[in-house]
């Protein structure tokens, strides 16, 4: 039904989509420190499940940075200057806040993008971005709420 149709391009005329490459090449920098830095948190992780979906999240991540490249028409995007990548601090549940606190920005981040993508299409790849940042963010506080369920101070075992 749609196959045949064309999408016209989004046109936006407001000063913060003019940097709009870059706002790309930046989200893509983003989401490799992200995937890094939960990769450092999934080593701290205190039982294999929770390590287990850290360890799914990092994934998306690197998909997320790798869809925004493949748009870029890069892979990687060229660096200037080394991204600040946050390091696990060793104390997983200031991590995993850290974290939570990281994903809220990413969809703050994919709103911005979304809203100036050229093209709808562009437009429904973000917002599905933005909708794997808002998972990530509820199994983050999942993880921080899980020792409520339990009586302990550690996750459930």
């Amino acid at each position: 039904m749609y196959q045949n149709k064309k999408i016209a391009p989004i046109t936006c005329r407001c000063p913060r989509c003019e940097n709009y490459r870059q706002m790309l090449e930046e989200s893509v920098q983003d989401e490799i420190c992200d995937a890094g830095f939960y990769a450092q948190i999934a080593n701290e992780a205190p039982t294999n499940i929770l390590r287990e979906l850290i360890t799914s999240i990092v994934g998306d991540e690197y998909g997320h940075a790798r869809l925004q490249a493949s748009l870029l028409g890069i892979c990687p995007p060229p660096v200037s200057c080394p991204p600040d990548c946050p390091s696990a601090t060793g104390n997983f549940e200031a991590d995993v806040r850290t974290a939570i606190r990281g994903e809220l920005d990413a969809i703050r981040r994919y709103a911005e993008l979304a809203g100036c993508a050229p093209n709808l299409e562009i437009r429904y790849l973000l917002t599905s971005i933005l909708g794997d940042e808002y998972a990530h963010a509820r199994i983050w506080n999942a993880m921080i709420l899980a020792s409520s369920l339990c009586d302990c101070e550690e996750p459930c075992r």
